[in-house]
This record gives structure tokens, sequence and C-alpha cells, in this order.
């Protein structure tokens, strides 16, 4: 519903409410009205959300790629009709005609209350997986499914103990891909709150939007984020008492890292469940359960090997890439994603599983094991990276990493060969594409 003294976007240069949103939405439907299409790359979360609005109310499809490098951007529009890219970056004029959201006149106010004129839309928002399994996959959303799957950040929102209209929206996850979408961009355009414009990355970025949300009258902050960045994120989030909840989604959460930053007071520390094919969908405070709790109306049911997500602001029934266990109380606990057991000499594993107890280990920053699939026994490796910081020799690392897997693992799962890396290659939602994994096998000499 339309209010026009909500403030949707804040940042150092203070807020941004609905009435000069709705404002700024008039002038960029008329800088775009002759695409066919538009591909939205603006990495500012309120151009991002203008972009967002101003197609749908066009009834322009929206492509979102699901990464910035120029490939993925060209076969991302190469079928959308008549793409016009929406990007700050002057390397997109080779791909598509490109507008900035600086070349934008004002106009007239048409439409205020955009919400409820969108919410039966069936424009296609475009979304793409990350790749971590396969290649990247076309998911086609709309305005209702994507507030759906916000409803879960909105419910976490409202059972914090602080009226939602002091809360403010922190966002690390790239906002073009399914979680962050849903997380900062929905919760804002689907439910008014309020979210952080500016990109966060490092430590001094976090303190920087902590700073400017004090400054804007925002005393209260949940974190959208993600393992990949709570890595070198943790200390700056102790220390910022503004921060009473931190949401976390893409990979599994290490339960030691939950219950660490859960030991802080007031600090709810909270992990979602989803997929690019069904948006968010479960939660868990993973530092003191393991079992998921449904929500934003999910149900699920078992169909012959696989199970179906059913959602009222979903199309149709989805079938999970995870295998569950369903509980009589209707939570439901994750065994592992379908094709990721390992069965090494007979013996059998889950990959999800290594990885959880490789990130115990507190010699180094990053880690994930390798697996190439094999018709009788599974080979295994493992690469990681040690901190920039680290006194330790590579053997000495080896002999920690070794001594810490044989604690918690049989032996058959324990591999000799550690690849040391200076960085493992993760996407932007810190996860790792199967072609990033074929490398990383070829390197350990499990393939050739």
């Amino acid at each position: 519903m339309y209010a026009a003294d909500r403030n949707l976007f804040f940042s150092k240069d203070g807020t941004i409410d609905q009435k000069q949103f709705v404002t700024d939405i008039a002038a960029l439907r008329g800088q775009v009205q002759g695409a066919g299409s538009i591909c939205n790359l603006f990495q500012d979360r309120y151009q991002f959300s203008l972009g967002i609005v101003a197609g749908l109310l066009n009834k322009q499809t929206i492509v979102l790629p699901p990464s910035l490098a120029p490939e993925a951007i060209r076969s991302a529009i190469s079928d959308a009709p008549a793409p016009v890219i929406l990007s700050t970056n002057a390397d997109h004029d080779a791909l598509a005609p490109r507008l900035s959201f600086e070349a934008a006149q004002p106009g007239e106010v048409e439409v205020r209350d955009f919400a409820t004129l969108l919410q039966d839309s069936s424009t296609e928002i475009r979304v793409y997986s990350s790749g971590s399994t396969k290649q990247p996959k076309c998911n086609v959303k709309t305005w209702k499914m994507l507030r759906g799957g916000a409803a879960i950040t909105d419910q976490i929102i409202q059972d914090l103990d602080a009226p939602p209209s002091e809360v403010g929206l922190l966002g690390t996850t790239p906002h073009g891909h399914m979680y962050g979408l849903e997380a900062t961009i929905f919760a804002t355009l689907g439910f008014g709150h309020a979210t952080y414009r500016d990109t966060i990355f490092y430590p001094a970025d976090l303190e920087a939007a902590v700073e400017a949300a004090r400054a804007c009258g925002i005393s209260k902050l949940v974190l959208i984020t993600s393992p990949a960045h709570l890595r070198f994120l943790e200390a700056a989030i102790l220390a910022a008492p503004e921060i009473i909840c931190v949401l976390s989604a893409t990979a599994p959460f290490p339960q030691a890292l939950a219950q660490k930053l859960a030991r802080r007071e007031n600090l709810k520390v909270m992990e979602i469940y989803g997929s690019t094919e069904t948006g968010s969908m479960a939660l868990r405070q993973t530092a003191h359960e393991q079992a998921w709790s449904l929500s934003a109306g999910f149900e699920l049911k078992k169909a012959q090997a696989t199970c179906l997500a059913f959602a009222p602001h979903l199309p149709e029934p989805i079938a999970l890439e995870d295998e569950i266990e369903q509980h009589p109380d209707g939570r439901f606990t994750l065994l592992g994603r379908a094709g990721d057991m390992v069965s090494v000499r007979g013996k059998r594993n889950r990959l999800a599983a290594l990885n959880a107890i490789l990130s115990e280990v507190s010699e180094i920053s990053d880690g994930v094991f390798l697996h190439d699939k094999r018709s009788e026994s599974d080979a295994l490796a493992i690469a990681v990276v040690p901190p920039l910081d680290s006194s330790l020799s590579e053997p000495e690392i080896r002999s920690l990493v070794r001594r810490h897997l044989l604690r918690h693992l049989d032996a058959a799962f324990v591999p000799k060969k550690l690849l040391f890396l200076t960085e493992i290659p993760r996407s932007a939602t810190g996860k790792i594409t199967r072609a990033t994994t074929l490398e990383l096998l070829k390197k350990a000499g499990l393939q050739s």
C-alpha cells in the first residue's frame, strides 16, 4: 500500500521515501519505453529496484544474468526481445543498448501504489541458478512469486524484538540472484522494509553501512548474508550492537560459527533454506536446531523418489533437488542433495557433511572437498586456502586438517591429496560452479 513518507532505501546520503521512489519510476519508465526487455545490471539496490518496477509496469521482460561476465550477459539476453541494459558501466555498451539511471529525466507520476497493481502481473522476471551442479538455468518468476518468497524475511523481521519501522536491511549477497533478490529487493518492494543501497563486501563496508543507518535514525539492523561472507565479517558483526539479526543462506551455515555469533547479546542467528526454483521456503536457528520449519505457506509432499514443494504463490509444484526426512511435527531434515552421495571402498557419506566438517578447521580460511564420482570407488581430494597471516607451513596445515577430519570421519573419507590455493574461485553467492570444480579436480590430478 502506498505511503508517501515510508522510507524504502537508505545510504550515507540519507533516506529515500516512497514518494521519491515512484517519481523516479515514472522517469525511468519513459526512458525504457521502447525496449522489448530489460537486462537489469544496476549494482545500486535503489536503481536496481527502479529498473524492476519500471519494467514490470511497462510489461517488459526482466533479465537477471547469472553473473556480470560478458558471456553470461550475452547468453542471458540472446533470446530476449529488443533488450536494453540498465547499467552505469560503459563496458556493457558492446553487448546491447545501455541506459544509465543518471540519464533519466523527471516525468509525470502515473502509478503510486505499484505493489497492488503488480500483484497479479504475469510479466516475466528471468532469474538464473548459480550453476553449482550444472550450467546456469533460467527460472521464470513473477512479482507474486518473488514477493511470496520474501515473506520469510518479513516473518523474521516481524518476530524480532523491535518495531519493523525501526529495522533496516543490509545485504552482502548479490541482489540479482534469488536469495538477495527476495530477502532485500522484494522485502522492500513487497513489504516496505528499508534496505541499504550500497554493496557490502569488506568489514569496512559493513562498518560504513552501520554508520549510515545510525545517521538515518535506523537503530536495528538485519544482515542478509552467506557463509562465504561471514568468514571475514564475523568480527565486525560482533562489534556492532545495531545488528540484531543475521540471516544466512546459499550454503550450509557452519553450526560452530552460528553458535559463536548467537552467544553475542541480542543477536538472533537465522538460516534460510530454498533454491532458485522454489525461492525461500524454510528457516531455522542453526545454533540450536537441525530441523527446518516451513514458512511462506509451503507444504512438502512425497512423490515416489522425489519431494514436491507446494505454495500459494507458486504456479505449480516444484521437485526438490535435495533429499529430505519429514518429521511428524511438520518440520524436516536435509539428508543431502540428490547425487551428493560419496562412496569410497563400500562406505558412504554425504558431500555436504564432509564440507561441513572441513569448514570447522580453524587453521584454514576456506576449503572444499573435491569429488570425482567413479563406478567402483569414488576419488576425493581437498582444496584449502591458508589465512593470509598464517605462520604455519603447508605440512603443518596438512597435518592439522587431517587430524581434525580423522576425529570426525572414517579414514576412507580423509584423502591424502591436499591442494593448496591462494583462493577458491567462488561465485558472488559463495558457491563453486561445476566448471570450477572440474578445473580443481584436474589440478588435484583426479581428472585428465
